[in-house]
């Protein structure tokens, strides 16, 4: 993770995340290791349009150069049998037997197999992305265990229905792993994903005393392991300016005195922030693609924290 955190003030999103401990497949019970201070599911629909990345993973795999499964859906038991299957059975999956009853001349029927259709390179690039983000060591980190492409569904009228699972591919079974050259990385694309601090019962893996993502981050912020900005001017915040900044409230000004009792000077404190003020965060992401081991990578460029807005009522007597 980028050592960076950008405050902004603004009122609560719509967008949830979620705080359930669900039993653990193969690629997430890394989290259950006494490093890993927090973790969630934070899985996503990605358009890597620009890179075309569905596009050259179905080449490849009809090259036979990568591999690939039937869709996985993450949390689910079939995630700890992967099966790599050749392109002919994931179009079976996805389209059936596609087989036709005719007719000939004389009555008799008989079985013709249709062609599979072929893909409309413009329409082909929703990816569901699974992703993995867990605290290590005060660091916020991603891990992509795979992806899914999907197809759009069409009915024989030609009217759009929605998207299908197509395949699986870019399987990475270690949370840790690290591209070995980032210079030949394939650029995908930027995201900016919100997140909501409220809580549900379906995506989180582990917490530590009910924290959520910014609590467990917050003692390594105290500690000035992670710089924050105000993101108004962009300025670096001191250790001994983060209550007065972000507690949006007047600052206590508390006396210094001398020995004869004398005000010499005042110091100037704010109330601790309030954790429960924090309402939703902006996780800001570059997105690559390995294209020698058929990985697929996320940068944490920043995380944008959201604060409730305090607003004061003044009265007239």
């Amino acid at each position: 993770m980028t050592k960076k955190l950008t405050l902004i003030f603004l009122f609560a999103s719509q967008v949830l995340f979620a705080q359930n401990k669900p039993l653990p497949t193969q690629f997430d019970k890394f989290v259950n290791k006494p490093g890993i201070e927090w973790a969630a599911y934070a899985s996503d629909t990605v358009n890597f349009t620009s890179a075309g990345l569905n596009n050259l993973l179905l080449k490849r795999i009809s090259k036979n150069e990568i591999k690939a499964s039937k869709p996985v859906e993450s949390r689910t038991a079939e995630t700890d049998k992967i099966t790599y299957c050749p392109l002919d059975s994931i179009d079976q999956a996805f389209y059936g037997d596609h087989i036709d009853i005719m007719m000939d001349s004389t009555g008799t029927q008989y079985f013709m197999k249709r062609e599979v259709p072929e893909k409309d390179s413009s329409n082909f690039k929703r990816t569901e992305v699974t992703q993995i983000l867990y605290i290590e060591k005060g660091k916020l980190k991603s891990y992509i265990p795979f992806i899914t492409p999907t197809l759009p569904v069409y009915m024989s009228t030609g009217k759009y229905i929605g998207e299908r699972f197509y395949f699986t591919s870019c399987y990475n079974y270690t949370y840790n792993n690290k591209p070995r050259n980032k210079s030949k990385l394939i650029f995908l694309t930027q995201t900016k994903k919100m997140i909501s601090l409220a809580t549900t019962q379906n995506d989180q893996l582990k917490e530590m005393y009910g924290q959520n993502l910014v609590e467990a981050i917050w003692p390594h912020v105290l500690k000035n392991k992670i710089d924050v900005f105000a993101i108004k001017d962009n300025w670096k915040l001191k250790r001994e300016e983060l209550d007065i900044s972000i507690a949006v409230n007047e600052p206590i000004l508390v006396p210094i005195y001398d020995s004869a009792g004398n005000v010499i000077s005042y110091v100037v404190t704010s109330k601790p922030v309030d954790m429960n003020r924090f309402t939703d965060v902006q996780l800001v992401q570059d997105w690559y693609y390995d294209h020698k081991r058929n990985k697929i990578y996320s940068n944490i460029k920043e995380l944008i924290l959201l604060l409730k807005r305090m607003i004061k009522k003044w009265h007239r007597f």
